[in-house]
């Protein structure tokens, strides 16, 4: 378990560095693990909050340093541990991002037929709604380090025309889940930000069912709850933090890599995002108490190649699609972080014809442990 904040025995013997140079040291990861002492010889300091209050006793031993910038430099510390995009995956390793339990629950409808870009309607009036509900652990192995999990669970419903009846088939259960690797190789600290790069790498574990059955018949595949198949995950995340934290930037790309099960092979998948947050409260912290509100607005993007069933690709599967993503974030505490994003299409071009996403609504929350 990696520790959430420390100081080393060289910061103690710092006292008459400026604070700005204090900040840098830091930010830099001056703390080392083999000095895991603070600033009295003592026990490590444990939390954020902690953190904050013994830097405040340096800076006030700083006499080179106005009491103004002291709390400058304390807010621009703060936030460095409060700034995250919903959708967009960061490529920090600590903080909300180092080792959490994020549980989510997702919304997605389905309802408009599109072939390319043209909303045609459908003579069989089709409705997909899908509910996700997902836990993610993260786990840090070391400061640069994490591993992910997430569990998913998927009711899935498509209402259709059946020989002129309107049925409604359903299914529900675990789908697969996904094991993921983040390495931060980059990280270039500065005076009230950061800029960070990290590798991602993983694969999706078969473990949902894909021989469901509903009204006498065995489902579609994409109804299924799991694909059946192992696949691999590779992509790159960057972040970017400047302004004290008040700004930050994140992109990354991930491609899927789709193994065939059963003679049918989900198209392989490239997901690419770029993510906005701008903190609007506070305009600058005093310490951990305070509740941090953050806007976000992300522009989400994913092409799908088609589907094979027995190595021949099937029509009216895979395309491009291309979202607005606007969302807002509540952090009560240095620990616990409230966030509700809605995906918005605004474009379309889909190897159709087949129905393309009104919206994907998710809601949830992270506990830092």
């Amino acid at each position: 378990m990696t520790v959430k904040s420390r100081f080393s025995a060289p910061i103690a013997q710092s006292l008459v560095i400026p604070g700005f140079v204090l900040t840098l040291m830091l930010l830099a990861g001056c703390g080392s693990s083999e000095h895991p002492e603070d600033v009295d010889g003592g026990a490590m300091a444990t939390s954020p909050r902690e953190t904050s209050q013994t830097l405040l006793g340096l800076l006030d031993a700083t006499e080179e340093v106005t009491g103004e910038r002291k709390r400058d430099e304390l807010s621009d510390l703060i936030a460095l541990t409060k700034d995250d995009t919903i959708f967009t995956i960061s490529a920090r390793t600590v903080d909300f991002n180092g080792q959490a339990l994020v549980p989510r629950v997702t919304l997605v409808r389905a309802s408009n037929l599109f072939d390319g870009n043209d909303d045609g309607g459908d003579p069989l009036d089709r409705e997909l709604t899908v509910v996700a509900s997902t836990v993610q652990g993260v786990i840090g192995i070391n400061e640069d380090l994490t591993l992910s999990l997430t569990v998913p669970y998927l009711v899935k419903s498509l209402k259709t025309r059946i020989a002129g009846q309107r049925t409604s088939l359903n299914s529900d259960g675990f789908g697969d889940i996904p094991l993921i690797a983040k390495w931060r190789f980059f990280k270039a600290p500065e005076l009230g930000g950061t800029t960070e790069v990290a590798l991602l790498g993983g694969v999706k574990l078969p473990t949902g069912r894909f021989h469901e059955r509903d009204v006498g018949m065995r489902l579609p595949r994409p109804l299924q709850p799991g694909s059946g198949s192992v696949d691999g995950l590779l992509g790159v995340a960057f972040t970017r933090l400047w302004d004290g934290g008040r700004w930050l930037i994140n992109a990354d790309t991930v491609f899927q890599l789709n193994t065939e099960a059963e003679d049918y092979r989900f198209g392989n998948r490239l997901r690419f995002d770029v993510g906005a947050q701008y903190r609007i409260h506070p305009e600058r912290y005093e310490s951990y108490d305070q509740t941090t509100v953050n806007l976000l607005l992300e522009f989400n993007g994913e092409y799908g190649w088609k589907d094979e069933l027995n190595g021949h690709d099937l029509d009216a599967t895979g395309g491009l699609q291309l979202f607005v993503s606007p969302g807002v974030q509540v952090i009560v505490s240095e620990d616990l972080l409230f966030e509700v994003g809605v995906q918005i299409p605004v474009y379309r071009d889909l190897n159709g014809p087949q129905l393309g996403v009104d919206f994907r609504a998710t809601a949830g929350l992270r506990w830092r442990f």
